[in-house]
C-alpha cells in the first residue's frame, strides 16, 4: 500500500528514444536567443511598427553616406550621351575628371538631399515592408503564406510605392546637385535647390505659380515610383528570400554572415533590375529645359540615339553603389534591431 501512494505522487516518466531525442533538439543562434521574448506569428504594436521604420530610416542614411560618391559617379555617367562603351563613360574616367576640374569635394555633393530622402524614401520602404507583409497575410486569411514571394513582393510593392512617391522631390534635389555644371553649381545648399526649382516649375506655369512648383519638384515620379517598386521587390524580397532558404535548410544560422550573404545576392539582383529605370529617372530629373515629354518619349530617344546599352549605363557604378548600399543597410538594419530588442528581420 505504501508503495502505492508513493507512485502515486511521484510525476510520470517518459523514457525518449535515443534518436527520437536528438530528433528534437533545436539549435537557436544568439541572437535568436536575445529576442526571445518576442512571440513569433504574434502581430506587432504600432510602437514596434514606429520603430521598424525608424530603425531603417538609420541604416539607410549610413549606407547612403558610405555610398555617395559613388552615387554621385553613377548620375554623371548617366547623364553623358556618348556611345556606349566609350573609354570616357568609364567610371574611373568620370571620377578622375570630376575631381581634377571639381576637387575631391565634389565626391560629396547632393549629400544633405540624399539624408533626407533616405528618412522618407527607405523609412517606407523598408520600415513599412513587415507592416505589409502582416496586414496582407492576415487579409489573404492564409491564402498568401509567408514563406511564399507572393506575398513578400505584394508588401514590397506597397510599401515601395508610397516612399518613392513622398520622397521625389529629395530625389530630385539630390540628382540636381550631384550633376555636372560647366559654370558651378547653382545651388548653394539643399534649401537654396528645393526653392530654386520651385521657383523654376512656379514661373514656368504663370496660371497656377503654386502647382507649377510643387509638379516641378514631383517632376519624374513615375519614373521614381517604377524604380523604387523594381528595385525593393529585388532587393528586399530577394534578401528575405535567400535569408529564408538559407536558415531553413540549415545552411547558415542567424548572425552577420547569413545578413552579408543574403545582402550580396539582393544587391546584384537589384543592380541589374533597377539601373535600366534609373537612368531614365534621372534623365527626366536633369531636363530642366522641359525637352522631354515623360517616360516613353525618354525611354524611345534613349534607344534611338544611344542604343538599348545606354540603358545600362553606369551599371558598374550603380552595382558598386547598391551593393555597398545593401550591405551596410541590412547589417546595419539588422544590428538596429537586435540593440532595440527586436526579432531579425
Amino acid at each position: 500500500m505504501l508503495a502505492g501512494l508513493k507512485a502515486s505522487f511521484l510525476p510520470p516518466v517518459t523514457v525518449n528514444h535515443p534518436q527520437e531525442y536528438k530528433m528534437s533538439t533545436v539549435m537557436v543562434s544568439p541572437i535568436e536567443e536575445k529576442v526571445d521574448h518576442w512571440q513569433k506569428g504574434r502581430t506587432p504594436t504600432n510602437r514596434e511598427y514606429a520603430m521598424k521604420f525608424v530603425t531603417a530610416a538609420m541604416s539607410n542614411m549610413a549606407a547612403s553616406g558610405v555610398s555617395n560618391p559613388l552615387d554621385v559617379i553613377k548620375v554623371r555617367q548617366q547623364l553623358r550621351t556618348q556611345v556606349p562603351g566609350s573609354r570616357k563613360n568609364a567610371f574611373w574616367a568620370v571620377g578622375m575628371d570630376m575631381i581634377r576640374k571639381e576637387g575631391l569635394i565634389s565626391m560629396g555633393s547632393g549629400f544633405s538631399a540624399s539624408m533626407a530622402r533616405e528618412v522618407v524614401y527607405s523609412g517606407f520602404r523598408l520600415g513599412a515592408y513587415e507592416f505589409f507583409k502582416d496586414k496582407l497575410y492576415g487579409w489573404s486569411n492564409g491564402a498568401l503564406t509567408r514563406e511564399g514571394i507572393t506575398l513578400k513582393v505584394l508588401a514590397a510593392t506597397c510599401s515601395a510605392s508610397i516612399g518613392s512617391a513622398l520622397a521625389n522631390p529629395a530625389d530630385l534635389i539630390k540628382v540636381r546637385m550631384q550633376a555636372y555644371y560647366p559654370n558651378g553649381s547653382p545651388y548653394r545648399n539643399m534649401r537654396h535647390a528645393f526653392a530654386t526649382v520651385y521657383r523654376e516649375g512656379a514661373a514656368a506655369s504663370a496660371g497656377s505659380p503654386v502647382l507649377g512648383g510643387l509638379r516641378t519638384l514631383w517632376r519624374g515620379v513615375e519614373a521614381t515610383t517604377v524604380r523604387g517598386v523594381v528595385l525593393s521587390a529585388s532587393q528586399i524580397c530577394s534578401y528575405d528570400q535567400v535569408k529564408q532558404v538559407l536558415k531553413g535548410n540549415g545552411v547558415m544560422q542567424e548572425g552577420v554572415s547569413l545578413h552579408l550573404v543574403a545582402s550580396m545576392f539582393a544587391g546584384l539582383f537589384c543592380s541589374l533590375t533597377s539601373n535600366p529605370v534609373d537612368v531614365v529617372k534621372v534623365r527626366l530629373m536633369t531636363d530642366k529645359n522641359r525637352e522631354i515629354n515623360g517616360v516613353l518619349h525618354c525611354v524611345r530617344t534613349i534607344l534611338v540615339k544611344e542604343g538599348p546599352m545606354a540603358f545600362y549605363k553606369g551599371f558598374g557604378m550603380c552595382w558598386g553603389r547598391l551593393g555597398t548600399h545593401t550591405i551596410v543597410s541590412f547589417i546595419t538594419f539588422e544590428k538596429l534591431r537586435e540593440l532595440f530588442g527586436m526579432e531579425p528581420m
